[in-house]
């Protein structure tokens, strides 16, 4: 019979290799004690699930098909695993979701490893990265402090790459919520006179939040009517200013601003 298949687990006719149906009885220091044919097995921990399972007592009672890897009949020592099974399906599964996936498509996926760069996450047989970048509208954030191992996120794919020996896939998740940034540009407009608050200081300007997180960006040429070595010489962090809309960017998210063409108008 093909690898995989559950063959009736009898005791004359039990052999390594064979994939049976066999239950679990209880747990051990080292994994599950498992019943089979009428005699007892065991099931090493790390041949439970694809994954870690931080508690093991959630498998007791249950029937699932596992993997003969040793067997000594004369000791009565049968070790079986249901990992072995589970990668089998896997492969198959992974095959025939290869063959159907798009780029676009969208899934429920399970996170499985957390990394400082992003997340995998596993759509049924098929791993992809969610790259750190694409998990929120946020800018650098620490992936472990956003999702952990076991939870389920909706992912979008953003690409499929075939190239080498083994698929590459990439997921996203900001892409299926909205961007609060461009949310929020929807309501500023280009010449208006906006009120905000100095975030930040770089030697080509100063960046103004303009209310709901929106920044924008007073270049150093439109800091003053007269040229400056430097914004800190008219502005400093976390005062308060009245500034003039020049421009509004959702392609590139930039709002750009002007605190010199706002002089003499923030009253008007």
């Amino acid at each position: 019979s093909r690898k995989g298949a559950i063959q009736k687990a009898t005791w004359d006719a039990l052999d390594v290799g064979q994939v049976v149906e066999a239950r679990c009885s209880g747990t051990n220091k080292g994994g599950l004690e498992m019943e089979l044919a009428g005699h007892k097995a065991f099931m090493p921990a790390g041949h439970v699930a694809l994954h870690h399972i931080p508690d093991l007592e959630v498998m007791v009672g249950e029937k699932f098909a596992c993997e003969v890897i040793e067997l000594d009949k004369r000791a009565n020592r049968i070790v079986l695993s249901r990992r072995s099974v589970l990668q089998v399906e896997r492969e198959i599964a992974k095959k025939e979701m290869l063959e159907t996936i798009e780029v676009g498509a969208t899934f429920d996926a399970t996170i499985t490893s957390v990394q400082p760069y992003g997340a995998f996450a596993d759509i049924g047989g098929l791993e992809g990265l969610i790259h750190k970048s694409e998990m929120t509208w946020e800018r650098n954030i620490d992936p472990s402090k956003f999702v952990k191992v076991g939870d389920i996120v909706r992912i979008q794919v953003l690409d499929i790459n075939t190239e080498g020996d083994e698929t590459k896939l990439a997921f996203g998740m900001k892409q299926l919520i909205e961007d609060p940034f461009v949310s929020s540009m929807a309501e500023v407009a280009v010449g208006e006179m906006v009120n905000g608050t100095v975030t930040r200081l770089a030697d080509f300007g100063a960046f103004v939040d303009i209310g709901s997180g929106t920044e924008g960006l007073i270049h150093i040429s439109e800091l003053a009517d007269h040229r400056i070595k430097s914004p800190k010489d008219v502005v400093k962090e976390q005062q308060e200013v009245t500034v003039k809309v020049l421009s509004v960017d959702a392609a590139t998210r930039r709002i750009g601003l002007s605190l010199k063409q706002a002089v003499g108008n923030d009253e008007s």
